[in-house]
């Protein structure tokens, strides 16, 4: 490939198949009023969970910052990160520890209120303060029991944005499943493009990788510039790439509305006029994804 490839959600493993401590908090509230800045991965969010239990304090407002680094890491700086303005953030074997921290303990607690925050923070909504107070809030339970009824109690405010997040994520994926059309390039690869209001990428890898076998396959997110392949003998992986370089070409000499043809083609054999209600698929299907089916291409 030629992307540099990184792993899947980095030490998060992905979100399952859809088929498939001194704070005090009390009717909600809690000690805040500060700001924080992390990297905008999950064991950067993990990590402030942890922070937040070892200080007592969650913040009010948890902000996504990437780090700014050198070209050339030799050469010294003329300014510190202070005098810069840049925002201070864990990082390295310390963010690592302080997530496999947290991570430990709400599993230990509740694994299931771990995939709800898991896939809550995959929904890419700015709900970073509400995860840790959901978080926070079942690890103060008592026990297993309370920490269950916690983790579904939606009186609680945070957990039904957490919830809901987690939801919205997991329909995705599942319209996704569904809803990908995948075509042939001159890499060899069959390749899907879409543009999700989802993290989904991460979550697609398993159900595909079982749905392909040995075939390589990818799939581009086109509105983060992101692409997660697997050359069929290997685990699938996450990248980004230079949008004015797509990582996929079409072969040569294969016609290239050939494969779009054969989706309309199909569309136009079993559709049945009669029963047809654009409504209902407007519900069932968003017009967001209409731009990557190509059998509704021909009624625009």
């Amino acid at each position: 490939m030629g992307w540099e490839a990184r792993r899947l959600v980095s030490i998060i493993p992905p979100a399952p198949l859809v088929h498939a401590i001194t704070l005090i908090v009390q009717n909600g509230d809690e000690d805040t009023g500060m700001e924080k800045f992390y990297d905008g991965t999950p064991e950067g969010l993990f990590a402030l969970l942890q922070e937040a239990l070892e200080s007592g304090i969650i913040p009010e407002q948890i902000r996504r910052c990437q780090q700014q680094h050198q070209e050339d890491p030799r050469l010294p700086s003329l300014f510190t990160e202070e005098e810069l303005g840049l925002p201070a953030m864990l990082g390295g074997p310390e963010q690592e520890l302080k997530a496999l921290a947290a991570m430990a303990q709400l599993r230990s607690c509740s694994e299931t209120a771990f995939q709800d925050c898991l896939q809550a923070f995959m929904s890419d909504a700015p709900i970073e303060p509400d995860i840790i107070r959901y978080a926070v809030r079942i690890l103060k339970a008592p026990n297993h029991t309370a920490a269950e009824k916690r983790r579904t109690d939606r009186s609680f405010r945070p957990c039904e944005i957490v919830l809901n997040a987690s939801q919205r994520y997991l329909r995705e994926l599942d319209r996704l499943l569904g809803l990908l059309r995948f075509k042939p390039t001159n890499e060899g690869y069959l390749v899907a493009r879409c543009e999700p209001e989802t993290y989904a990428l991460p979550g697609l890898a398993i159900p595909l990788k079982r749905r392909f076998g040995t075939t390589a396959w990818a799939v581009q997110d086109e509105k983060r510039n992101l692409v997660l392949a697997c050359d069929g003998i290997g685990e699938p992986e996450l990248a980004s790439y230079d949008p004015g370089e797509p990582p996929f070409s079409p072969p040569e000499g294969l016609v290239p509305d050939e494969y779009e043809a054969l989706w309309q083609e199909y569309y136009h054999t079993i559709n049945i006029e009669s029963r047809k209600n654009p409504e209902l698929r407007k519900r069932l299907i968003p017009l967001r994804y209409w731009k990557y089916l190509p059998e509704l291409q021909v009624q625009h």
